[in-house]
């Protein structure tokens, strides 16, 4: 019984398959193990008559065919063909073999005209479609969906029969929602949405750009998450723990800010208003700043502000709360001072004086914090030059560290006097380098007369020569060291003393 069970099965599976038409060599299998179990050609024939009763073929070849099927089939890739969806179906699973079916119009034409029962308008609009399409890829899909709108859309491996399941896919990894885009890219998955989803057409941009596609995903469902380079997050809120806790997501999230895309996502997500503030405010930035890594972290900053509105904003303090120099003398002034970030964030800060007085200056004049790159506290230098300043004027001013949060002052005095001790010191300098030089030459011109006491010159009037002294050169050798040494020395006296 188990036997004869299974070859009734063996039977209907057959006849399902070739949809009730069994070819010669069908029968004569069936009829050589119909043999095996005891059955004649009589009793196999009632068998299969029996069987082909029980099943359900209208249902079962409009479910397969299409209920414009015609009687007497055609043969595309091993496959029985009797209705234009089957055609569809059979082209869309043989994409290979179906390309070079598409190269021209003549399989097509001829077969559309004999599974449309001869409707020549029908076959003339895939002629159309076929001409009008240049991309063969694009070609393939638009007629196999003009076929057969019922066809699911691949991805990969993957088929999907509804918009929302494909998108679900998406989701699972980076690698996926980047292959989905790619086929909006290239205009796949616009083909499938116009034949299968009219509700649709309306919402699905004339772009095919990644903007564009994040545009139609989020508008189909605003709830959906976001990526962030390969990072999935589902909320907005998980951007600013995120960032909170990993300098290195900054610039990434910067890159999803700038390109836009995030942009959309928040809008979807109802925080239009919220984003159309902090936009306005970085394109005033990007107007008047070049491009750089600091400006990028501060728009991040703002961005996770604007996000998270609870957030505390960068608070900064200065180490010294004044600063009083009334004894400047000859040296300039180099005082370094140190500014700290009370908490967490990032904050640029700008630092200048209230007004501006030739010799006092401030170095450098911008300041960045952030404790997530370990910059929690940042040092500047007050710089004085004494010589273009009054001496003895008293200078009072404010020191000024502005941040977009917050504005710190540091009364600043500055006092420059006489510088006494310097001067002094200069002259016993200078004067002893000129009584040891003056001494030197004395004792040249000692090493050079060859006598005793001071000289006395003879004078001999009628003979010039006779007054000089046979080693006279070696005065004048003297004489020009008196004279070049001091105008040598000169030059480096001025750059020592920075005359």
């Amino acid at each position: 019984m188990e036997e004869l069970s299974a070859f009734k099965k063996t039977i209907k599976n057959l006849l399902v398959e070739k949809i009730g038409i069994l070819s010669d060599s069908d029968q004569t299998h069936l009829k050589k193990q119909a043999q095996t179990l005891g059955l004649d050609n009589r009793q196999f024939s009632a068998l299969l008559q029996e069987i082909h009763l029980s099943i359900n073929w209208d249902a079962l070849r409009d479910e397969r065919q299409g209920r414009d099927r015609v009687v007497r089939p055609i043969h595309i890739f091993g496959v029985e063909v009797r209705s234009l969806e089957k055609l569809g179906e059979v082209l869309y699973e043989n994409q290979v073999k179906a390309l070079k079916y598409l190269e021209d119009a003549v399989f097509l034409k001829e077969n559309v005209t004999y599974l449309s029962h001869q409707n020549v308008d029908q076959a003339m609009e895939l002629m159309e479609l076929h001409s009008s399409e240049r991309n063969s890829k694009k070609r393939f899909l638009k007629i196999c969906y003009q076929l057969n709108a019922e066809l699911p859309f691949k991805v990969g491996e993957e088929s999907f029969s509804n918009i929302k399941g494909l998108l679900d896919w998406g989701w699972m990894g980076i690698d996926f929602f980047s292959e989905i885009y790619n086929k909006f890219a290239i205009g796949h998955l616009q083909i499938w949405i116009h034949r299968r989803f009219n509700v649709l057409i309306t919402i699905l941009p004339s772009g095919e750009s990644f903007r564009d596609f994040l545009y139609f995903i989020y508008t189909i469902e605003p709830n959906y998450p976001f990526y962030v380079e390969s990072e999935l997050f589902l909320q907005p809120g998980d951007l600013v723990t995120r960032a909170k806790r990993d300098a290195t997501f900054w610039l990434p999230l910067f890159a999803a800010l700038d390109h836009g895309s995030l942009s959309i996502w928040l809008e979807r997500r109802g925080m239009g208003e919220v984003i159309s503030k902090f936009e306005k405010y970085a394109a005033g930035l990007l107007a008047t700043e070049k491009k750089s890594e600091e400006l990028s972290r501060n728009l991040v900053q703002k961005l996770l502000e604007a996000l998270a509105p609870d957030m505390e904003v960068p608070d900064l303090s200065a180490a010294v709360e004044k600063l009083s120099f009334l004894n400047i003398q000859d040296k300039p002034l180099f005082n370094p001072i140190v500014v700290r970030l009370n908490n967490k964030g990032f904050v640029r800060a700008t630092v200048g004086f209230e007004r501006d007085i030739p010799g006092v200056w401030i170095s450098p004049k911008n300041l960045t914090l952030s404790d997530l790159e370990g910059k929690e506290s940042v040092t500047f230098h007050l710089n004085v030059d004494p010589s273009r300043l009054i001496k003895d004027h008293l200078y009072t001013l404010s020191l000024k560290i502005q941040t977009d949060y917050q504005s710190v002052r540091i009364p600043l005095a500055l006092k420059t006097v006489f510088p006494m001790r310097a001067f002094m010191l200069c002259l016993l300098r200078y004067g002893g380098l000129g009584t040891f030089f003056l001494c030197i030459i004395r004792l040249l011109i000692t090493a050079a007369y060859s006598g005793s006491g001071w000289l006395k010159p003879q004078l001999v009037w009628n003979d010039f020569s006779a007054q000089l002294p046979a080693n006279h050169l070696v005065y004048v050798l003297i004489f020009i060291v008196a004279i070049l040494v001091p105008l040598l020395a000169w030059p480096r006296i001025k750059k020592i003393e920075q005359i």
